[in-house]
């Protein structure tokens, strides 16, 4: 990777946002209460920018930026980085991981993003970051949820552990065990403890019923064979773990 760095100050308004930026959320609260310690404290960190044409375009540093602007500032002190489009992508996506500044469901977009942008594998993508695959894995398999649970976890109503729990729920109950879980306002450990009983329920109703169809279709091809005339008798014993049918005829 190719980056010179060079400190400069830059004019407010010849910065642009970055296209590849990974966070989707900034939160007023969060920009205000920043602005005022950049008021009493100063910039303590520049932001990263590149040249774009006549203008800057915003590598890391967005939260800053927003609140430089929000103190009526004219200008603000960044460093300027020589990168591609998806050299660029990486370091916003890097720079927001490290600070913990993005949700779970951005840092999975994010991940899908690099990953298809730059053809790489999950494998690939973890080296770069630092991650173990599967830390990389567990992210983009939150993509799978439905857009409702998305937004509960970019909200913060749920954490990224009750939903990957979710994961486990089949897709007719998912919503009311959803709802379940935010209505009571179950931590994740009850979380995951409801939804293995649950989990746990839904098989063994599908093991019964299973069980009791080919116990009828058994009981069916007994009763033709009493019908034909043989001598015959059925003995069905049920056991904890098993079903045991016995049927005798007679010669």
């Amino acid at each position: 990777m190719n980056m010179k760095k060079e400190i400069v100050k830059i004019r407010l308004d010849k910065i642009i946002p970055n296209k590849n930026q990974p966070r989707l959320d900034f939160y007023d609260d969060s920009i205000k209460g920043l602005a005022e310690s950049i008021r009493q404290n100063g910039l303590l960190q520049p932001i990263t920018v590149r040249k774009n044409g006549d203008k800057f375009e915003l590598i890391a540093g967005e939260r800053r930026y927003r609140a430089c602007l929000l103190n009526g500032d004219n200008d603000i002190e960044a460093i300027i980085m020589e990168s591609s489009d998806d050299e660029s992508a990486k370091l916003a996506l890097i720079e927001n991981l490290q600070r913990e500044d993005l949700n779970a469901i951005e840092q999975a977009m994010a991940m899908q993003r690099i990953m298809k942008s730059e053809d790489l594998t999950q494998v690939e993508l973890a080296e770069r970051l630092g991650y173990r695959q599967s830390t990389v894995a567990n992210k983009l398999r939150l993509l799978k949820l439905p857009d409702y649970i998305k937004n509960a976890i970019s909200r913060g109503e749920i954490t990224e552990r009750h939903a990957r729990a979710l994961l486990n729920v089949p897709e007719d109950m998912l919503e009311e065990v959803y709802l379940t879980i935010v209505n009571r306002q179950y931590n994740v450990s009850k979380t995951e403890e409801y939804i293995r009983e649950l989990t746990k329920r839904s098989k063994n109703r599908g093991v019964s019923n299973n069980l009791k169809i080919g116990i009828n279709t058994i009981s069916q091809a007994y009763e033709l064979c009493k019908k034909s005339g043989i001598d015959s008798d059925m003995q069905v014993t049920e056991y904890e773990d098993n079903v045991k049918i016995v049927i005798r005829m007679k010669k």
